[in-house]
């Protein structure tokens, strides 16, 4: 069992590009029923634990980065904010860095691996489960290559070569703040677009994975804390991508009386937004600040973006690379990011404090300050079977 500690580095901020808006369905009645750094290609602090003793190549040496992305660029999300942060290695460290994008054919997964592990890479970026166990065989086959793997924790009962490092998130943290605000703001807020005589709120997954679940377990523990009354409807899109089909379940969720919607939906997540601006309703967004993308672009489907729970993924690359480069991070060990670092929390942008009562921004303070010294404990999704899973979401329907 992989000893789990908590890494302290402050991160910086993200500069989030500008995104264009898509224009979608209408909804219902509202109560009724029911970026690359260098090229891009198209592919067909305290370590959380000790791994290998040997000493990998330091990361100051790291000046050729490339980023094998299990997906594609463009998700205003969880892709984008990795692609920043191999920007910043290129704007800030002068490294050579290319991102590669393998999209979702798995099947060219492996053929990708070897190839930029053949070459002269310095330093190999991945992440995510489902290239998890691949860069953990591939590793060990190429003891004189790095590689960092994000959002993912590393077996280094299987990977003793010294030369992959992890870096992952507590998003359960992050998702627990949004329960408490979406909670509060039903109950307090007195807002227009809030009827609060219908205590629902909803939640909107891309897939039912482990990873998903660790957002919803967190946001309904976080509604519980506030009031375990509280109703939460739960759907999955069933797809990482599917903006349509999105945009259809948040809505059916809307239209169920749900009068916020948190929406760990990956690349569909514009389908949310619009369900939310169809609806007139609220939306608490993931991965990166929603609504600093779509401010310029689309300001009225920027309002519905009440918060976004973040995952600065790019920040935590970025500050990574500059960990292994000063000795203050190594290769052989994890590192899980939290609220104390930075690296997950809630967009409290101009948005949050027009929209939200200036207790509740408070409470919200107070709240995040208990979970970081640990008076509140978060429950997370990795460490709860799937019938416990199930069970906490059955417990709130």
């Amino acid at each position: 069992m992989m000893k789990m500690k908590r890494t302290w580095n402050r991160f910086l901020a993200l500069a989030l590009a500008a995104m264009m808006a898509i224009s979608l369905g209408g909804c219902g009645g509202g109560n009724g029923g029911g970026a690359s750094g260098g090229s891009s290609d198209s592919g067909s602090s305290a370590p959380a634990d000790g791994g290998s003793s040997a000493p990998a190549e330091s990361g100051g040496d790291a000046r050729k980065i490339v980023y094998l992305v299990n997906g594609n660029l463009g998700d205003k999300g969880f892709y984008d904010s990795a692609a920043s942060g191999i920007q910043m290695m290129a704007d800030n460290l002068g490294a050579e860095t290319k991102i590669i994008e393998m999209g979702r054919d798995e099947t060219s997964y492996e053929s990708n691996f070897l190839d930029v592990s053949e070459q002269d890479w310095d330093l190999i970026v991945c992440g995510t489960f489902s290239v998890s166990e691949l860069a953990q065989e591939v590793a060990p086959q190429y003891p004189d290559k790095n590689y960092l793997i994000f959002d993912v924790t590393v077996d280094f009962d299987k990977v003793t070569t010294g030369n992959m490092i992890g870096v992952s998130y507590y998003s359960n943290q992050g998702a627990f703040l949004s329960g408490v605000l979406a909670a509060k703001m039903l109950l307090q807020s007195g807002d227009a677009r809030i009827d609060a005589s219908r205590k629902i709120l909803g939640f909107v997954g891309s897939m039912d994975t482990s990873g998903i679940n660790d957002f919803l377990v967190g946001y309904l523990e976080g509604v519980k804390y506030v009031d375990p009354d509280i109703q939460v409807l739960t759907s999955y899109v069933g797809s990482f991508e599917d903006v349509t089909k999105c945009m259809e379940m948040t809505t059916q969720l809307y239209n169920q009386g749900a009068q916020i919607v948190y929406a760990p939906a990956s690349q569909s997540i514009l389908g949310a937004a619009t369900a939310a601006s169809d609806c007139g309703k609220y939306l608490i967004a993931c991965d990166q600040d929603l609504y600093a993308q779509l401010a310029e672009t689309d300001p009225k489907l920027a309002e519905t973006i009440l918060t976004t729970s973040l995952k600065n993924v790019g920040d935590s690359l970025f500050t990574a690379v500059q960990g292994l480069a000063d000795g203050t991070m190594t290769y052989g060990n994890n590192y899980i990011l939290g609220l104390d670092s930075g690296a997950v929390g809630l967009a409290k942008n101009e948005n949050y404090t027009s929209i939200v009562p200036s207790d509740i921004q408070s409470e919200i303070d107070e709240v995040e300050a208990k979970i970081i010294s640990g008076e509140v404990e978060v429950a997370s999704a990795f460490s709860m079977s799937t019938e416990e899973v199930v069970a906490l979401r059955d417990s709130m329907k």
